[in-house]
């Protein structure tokens, strides 16, 4: 979900603004936020990344399956400097990027999704000059199996020359080595051995020392430690261990700081300090408090913007410092928001701690709401994702107000470090369903294929599923966080599509907004009418779709169809309710 960029508009008034500089060299986005994002339309889905040995400020990426035999030449922004043809292999699969410390790029030809492929292998280029050339040549091609069974691969580093494979498992991730370098004779790797953690791996990189040993997941990093010469100890002794919500497909080291890319085109710089200190990311999709600084206001104290760096911390990005200018006074900051629909929200801020920083309390529309919130910490940490408070906002303006409260006793100040406002909804999820499935289905991309359900509801039905299968409607609860797990509760089936039915009781004609996450395409039905349908691949959030409707009094039946194409398969489901008014069931009540 586009959290604040799509559900609020901010209006401007007055405010300070007194911006510190920053380093011309320095990264300028904090490790949160995309550092730079690929500019050449031809990067369509980065799946691997290394950092140049020789090219200062050069960063090698490649794209995946079904796309040109190409390398193409970054700065760290994402601007292209070159894009280099590659003579000599194509890409069927290509899923990864090494480096040796000989300036060679080694590409992983490694992907195998159907975990029949026969084809894998390594091939091998000296590093072009992204400045002068436009191709070159595979030196070397190096095809290999594994040693028991067929599995998938995006994870690629090379150590003392010799190429490292991690596997992509569900439940594992395992690491390989080739036995011996011998081009063109396919070799049987060994196993390295089983990671500590790590699952599901789409991306490695190892640093130059090799010292470190980085994976990647789609919402998560492991960075071990230790020796290249003992890497089967490495992986099994304990990471640093960070969560992100970047969807991670590519992973490098540059120096001991680490370059994330994800098939959005988008790259991240995550600092050394930040991964070994094991600090939370807050949520990137957030409104900038930077940004908003113009339409901030401020009493009792002054407002202004700060790099990270004059806060005490060597990475990029600012925030908005709010200083009250007496300790007698409650110092307000301000900020007045535009929100589309009436409901209750949960109102958050990322907020920077220090021995400096002071107690901060929310008030929403002049009512305060919420307890308040210590800054105060022994070192500075940024990026800290605090709850300040829940509170019904009404379509159209509302006001936000910070408040500065005091500080704690070993505090030297009470300053407010202000990143970004998150604002969610907060309506309850439906926890309660009926599930309907498998179905077959022709095209992988839609939920079209049409049946009975959606014409004819009848719980006490029996169909023919997949496989020709009796399948009828059995209950099913979502999680605590209200996530509707389609895999645990209709099966582990892909290239299929299922059902969840719920029924809303409104005591009145109501007007809302219903609110959907789903993961893959998904059509809905409001008392037997469609009313939103999405098609394509995406990933589950809460509240990624809101669809304007109409519950009329009573009990509405809300029926979802929802694809299954690998991996995850989930739901979210709720409705605006500012007032509490409405309940679900499995079937209507009396």
């Amino acid at each position: 979900m586009k959290l604040l960029s799509h559900l609020l508009t901010f209006t401007i008034v007055i405010g300070l603004y007194t911006a510190t500089a920053v380093p011309p060299d320095a990264i300028d986005t904090p490790p949160w936020q995309p550092a730079g994002k690929y500019t050449h339309p031809d990067i369509r889905e980065s799946s691997g990344i290394v950092a140049s040995q020789q090219f200062e400020g050069v960063y090698w990426t490649l794209n995946d399956s079904g796309n040109p035999a190409t390398l193409y030449a970054t700065k760290r922004n994402g601007e292209l400097i070159r894009e280099i043809a590659v003579k000599g292999s194509r890409n069927f699969d290509w899923e990864a990027l090494g480096i040796d410390d000989k300036n060679q790029l080694w590409i992983g030809e490694i992907g195998n999704n159907s975990r029949l492929r026969q084809d894998l292998k390594v091939v091998v280029v000296a590093e072009p000059d992204p400045f002068s050339e436009t191709e070159a040549e595979v030196i070397a091609s190096y095809p290999y199996r594994y040693p028991n069974e067929n599995v998938d691969a995006e994870g690629l580093f090379v150590v003392k020359g010799i190429p490292h494979i991690v596997s992509k498992e569900r439940e594992r991730a395992v690491l390989y080595r080739f036995p011996t370098l011998q081009a063109d004779t396919k070799q049987v790797l060994e196993k390295v051995g089983e990671f500590v953690g790590a699952k599901f791996v789409t991306g490695a990189g190892v640093s130059k020392d090799g010292t470190r040993l980085v994976v990647c997941t789609y919402d998560a990093l492991w960075v071990y430690h230790g020796t290249a010469s003992n890497l089967s100890k490495m992986i099994q002794g304990t990471p640093w261990f960070l969560r992100h919500n970047f969807q991670g497909e590519a992973v490098c080291f540059d120096g001991n700081d680490l370059v994330l890319t994800n098939e959005a085109r988008d790259l991240y710089y995550l600092p050394q300090f930040w991964y070994e200190k094991a600090w939370p990311l807050p949520p990137k999709e957030t409104q900038s408090a930077v940004t908003l600084f113009p339409a901030i206001k401020s009493a009792e104290a002054t407002a202004q913007v700060e790099t990270y760096l004059a806060a005490g911390l060597d990475m990029g990005g600012s925030h908005v410092a709010f200083i009250p200018q007496n300790t007698d006074e409650q110092a307000t900051l301000t900020v007045p928001i535009d929100v589309p629909y009436r409901n209750i929200y949960e109102i958050s801020a990322i907020l920077t701690r220090g021995q400096e920083y002071g107690r901060v309390e929310l008030s929403v529309n002049g009512i305060t709401v919420g307890s308040t919130y210590d800054c105060y910490s022994t070192e500075v940490v940024a990026g800290t994702l605090v709850k300040l408070g829940t509170a019904q906002l009404n379509g159209g303006e509302n006001r936000i107000t910070l408040k500065s409260v005091g500080k704690a006793l070993e505090a030297t100040g009470d300053k407010i470090g202000i990143d970004s406002f998150q604002l969610l909804h907060a309506s309850p999820f439906v926890k309660k369903y009926k599930v309907l499935g498998p179905f077959p289905r022709k095209d992988f991309r839609t939920v079209n294929t049409p049946y009975p359900p959606e014409t004819d509801l009848d719980l006490n039905a029996t169909y023919e599923g997949v496989e020709r299968k009796s399948i009828s409607w059995r209950e099913a609860t979502a999680e605590t966080d209200g996530m509707l797990d389609l895999r645990k509760n209709i099966g582990l089936d892909t290239n299929v599509v299922g059902y969840a039915l719920s029924y809303v009781y409104a005591p009145k004609v109501t007007d809302t907004v219903l609110l959907l996450g789903s993961d893959e395409a998904v059509a809905v039905w409001l008392n037997g009418t469609e009313i939103h349908r999405k098609d394509g691949f995406r990933s589950v959030g809460p509240d990624s779709d809101a669809v304007p409707c109409q519950l009329q009094a009573g009990w509405n039946a809300v029926l979802c169809k929802s694809g299954q194409n690998g991996w995850h398969w989930s739901l979210y489901l709720r409705f605006t309710d500012a007032d509490g008014a409405l309940r679900y069931a499995t079937e209507p009540e009396e």
